[in-house]
């Protein structure tokens, strides 16, 4: 990248002192450090404020923001790349952080700037780059994970995942907009993916870096290899505990097909997911088929509505 070119930071905490300390020690440790780190605090935790001026402490440049009260991941990414564009150039790039999902190695920083230079050389509508994304399937309404066999050299994603490092060059979001902070918590990566190629702009993610990560993980016992997680999705239709993660994922999912015209799998996913599945499960689970139920419920009406924003604490 050219001298001036300048890397930031979005990091949002809610509440985890102990696992910000560790994202910010991991931040420290990079080969290549960002010039600047907005910290934006959910949880209004002093805690986290004293780990951000010890992380200045030692020579790092950062930005510690009290949100006031929990506006979500969403609404938090959104501000920290407002607040970085009000200063930042044509070239510069900004990551996005949640609190316990640092890098995974030391040079990760540095290796994705240098991919996000070879991504502009080779395709200038490059809006953003990763070490892992996946694809939406509109007509099933899920996640494609994308195979080992399809992982090589640049790969093009619909959304860089959470978690993956995404980072997105500033300049092309001020043309695409941020994130959707009305979402709250769930899909909003997704969603500004296809924004992105909505807008005409790429996402890519590094095939290399991607493979040394999965590698690296199943050896350490981290990740299930591929038959796992196969064998993992079959299971499905087992109900999960009921809680605002449930609410928030349903509605912005009936919202997001919704908002593409998807219309007929937004009534699919309401009536499989969101009514039959509790019911389904209501002889061998009661009380949480019980609670998913009345959680769904208040999430198909406000998908359908478009009633998004803040509407069920954590």
């Amino acid at each position: 990248m050219s001298d001036t070119t300048r890397l930031y930071g979005v990091l949002v905490t809610y509440k985890r002192p102990g696992e910000l300390a560790k994202s910010l020690d991991k931040l420290l440790a990079q080969t290549r450090r960002l010039d600047r780190l907005v910290v934006m605090d959910n949880g209004s935790t002093p805690e986290s404020a004293v780990e951000v001026e010890r992380y200045k402490s030692m020579g790092a440049d950062a930005v510690y923001i009290d949100a006031g009260d929990n506006i979500g991941p969403a609404e938090g990414y959104a501000r920290g790349l407002l607040y970085h564009m009000e200063t930042a150039g044509p070239d510069d790039w900004v990551f996005t952080f949640d609190d316990d999902d640092p890098p995974y190695f030391d040079d990760a920083i540095e290796n994705a700037a240098r991919f996000a230079e070879k991504m502009i050389t080779e395709d200038p509508l490059t809006a953003g780059v990763g070490i892992s994304g996946g694809r939406f399937d509109f007509k099933k309404a899920v996640i494609r994970r994308i195979g080992d066999s399809e992982i090589n050299g640049p790969v093009p994603v619909d959304f860089i995942a959470e978690g993956g490092l995404p980072c997105y060059r500033l300049e092309a979001m001020r043309e695409i907009g941020v994130h959707r902070g009305d979402l709250f918590f769930s899909y909003e990566e997704i969603e500004l993916g296809l924004r992105v190629w909505d807008s005409g702009y790429r996402l890519y993610a590094d095939g290399e870096q991607w493979k040394h990560r999965k590698a690296t993980k199943r050896a350490l016992g981290e990740l299930p290899d591929e038959s796992v997680l196969e064998a993992r999705a079959k299971t499905d239709y087992r109900i999960k505990p009921a809680g605002w993660r449930r609410y928030y994922s349903l509605r912005n999912l009936i919202w997001l097909l919704r908002k593409y015209g998807r219309t007929r799998t937004a009534v699919t996913i309401t009536i499989t997911r969101g009514i039959l599945k509790p019911v389904v499960n209501l002889p061998f689970a009661p009380r949480e088929a019980w609670a998913n139920l009345k959680i769904n419920s208040k999430a198909i009406v406000h998908g359908w509505r478009d009633q998004l924003g803040w509407q069920m604490r954590p």
